[in-house]
């Protein structure tokens, strides 16, 4: 169990800033850009399509924003960026066409890229904590995995009591009275020289080297490509391919709010093991469950009770995989460069992944709800099979030691 000490304070303190922050900068959407593209023209498809774009090209500030927090720590990047990102979002509420529109999410996903989860686990990394980072990073995203849960119904009360203009202004005030002066306090704590940080930080065992290495890196990165490239497209389309399933929308709108809180459910178990897991066997473990939840969806999914565990399912898997894209490039690769490494990483994913929602929609359009989730399913299976390939560093040490005393003939 948790023993409460003040090196909590600082994930405590992120993981509040990441309700907000994702809850305002990327589940608000869900809610008001439907609203949005009706009174400004736009298809539904253009208007999406325009915050695709928005977070591709605001995804290319990720690595700079990770070099910064290695350079600097993370304490005045992300009190800067919340400032910058509550500011974005209260321009949203001044657009008029597609332009603007687009300028406006690309404002605010590029100021995001200073104060989400890659930022916020680079930034506890270089802390000098006695606090382990990977604890620290479990802690963050336990908080994180209610913003959906909090947000998505908190945005429809804003949009129907004033409007969507009056909802992101008001959005955007969350950001700069809540994030602005909990990033500049809860990161305060002292910065471990990049030395110090090195060390202190890895998640127990060897780092990949030689070879190794960039053939880890490789297939990390394809496997996280593959098991995220769904996520947009549960996020959008989860109502409307569960409603081809036969459900109503409000058995969809009730399932699709199941998946929030056990996020939570799969990070508070991961971090209650996390002593014990490295990280490698956490992200076989979110494969594994989410997996299991998409095939419950395909194979019961047409009954309630079987939506209802496919999405429990679904978001236990989810939830520890936030960790998993945490931890796994600690443990593999080391400290040493993390805030960026972590930078290079999502811009890959955001740039593959920024088609998804568009082509499980071209799915769904063409064959069916059932077929868009099966592909789903297909992309896990492709995360698996990659997953597999990346070698384990721990091993690896065994076995050259093996080797050594062999050749010693000890």
């Amino acid at each position: 169990m948790i023993r409460w000490n003040p090196d909590y304070l600082p994930a405590v303190g992120l993981g509040l800033t990441q309700i907000v922050g994702y809850g305002t900068l990327m589940y608000a959407y869900a809610v008001l850009l439907p609203h949005m593209a009706r009174d400004l023209g736009l298809s539904l498809s253009m208007a999406f399509g325009i915050l695709s774009l928005g977070l591709f090209f605001g995804g290319a500030v990720a690595p700079l924003s990770g070099m910064l927090v290695d350079r600097f720590g993370g304490r005045w990047v992300m009190t800067i960026g919340s400032a910058l990102a509550g500011l974005a979002v209260m321009s949203l509420s001044l657009v008029t066409n597609a332009y603007g529109l687009f300028a406006a999410i690309l404002c605010a996903e590029a100021a995001g890229m200073l104060v989400l989860y890659n930022v916020a686990f680079a930034s506890v990394a270089r802390l000098d904590l006695k606090l382990p980072t990977q604890k620290s990073i479990s802690v963050i995203t336990l908080f994180g995995g209610i913003a959906s849960t909090i947000y998505w119904p908190f945005a429809l009360w804003l949009f129907n009591w004033q409007g969507w203009q009056t909802t992101w202004i008001i959005l955007g005030v969350t950001l700069l009275i809540i994030c602005v002066p909990l990033h500049a306090i809860c990161l305060s704590h002292p910065l471990k020289d990049h030395g110090e940080a090195s060390n202190a930080a890895r998640t127990g065992g060897p780092e990949l080297q030689g070879a190794s290495r960039k053939r880890g890196m490789l297939w990390m990165v394809i496997s996280f490509v593959f098991s995220g490239y769904l996520m947009g497209a549960v996020m959008t389309l989860w109502v409307t391919n569960v409603q081809d399933l036969g459900h109503t929308a409000a058995h969809a709108a009730l399932a699709g709010a199941v998946i929030g809180p056990f996020k939570t459910v799969g990070r508070f178990f991961e971090m209650l093991v996390s002593r014990n897991m490295y990280p490698l066997i956490t992200y076989a473990l979110s494969l594994g469950l989410m997996l299991a939840g998409f095939v419950t969806l395909l194979t019961l999914g047409f009954t309630l009770t079987g939506l209802m565990i496919a999405a429990a399912l679904y978001g236990m898997g989810d939830g520890i995989k936030t960790i998993a894209r945490g931890t796994l490039p600690l443990a593999l690769f080391g400290a040493k460069g993390y805030g960026a490494r972590l930078g290079w990483i999502s811009v890959i994913i955001l740039g593959l992944n920024a088609s998804a929602p568009f082509v499980f929609a071209w799915l769904t359009q063409s064959f069916g709800g059932w077929w868009s989730f099966a592909a789903m399913t297909a992309c896990l299976c492709l995360a698996i099979a990659t997953f597999v390939l990346i070698p384990d560093p721990r091993k690896r040490h065994h076995d050259t030691v093996k080797d050594r005393r062999l050749s010693d003939g000890s």
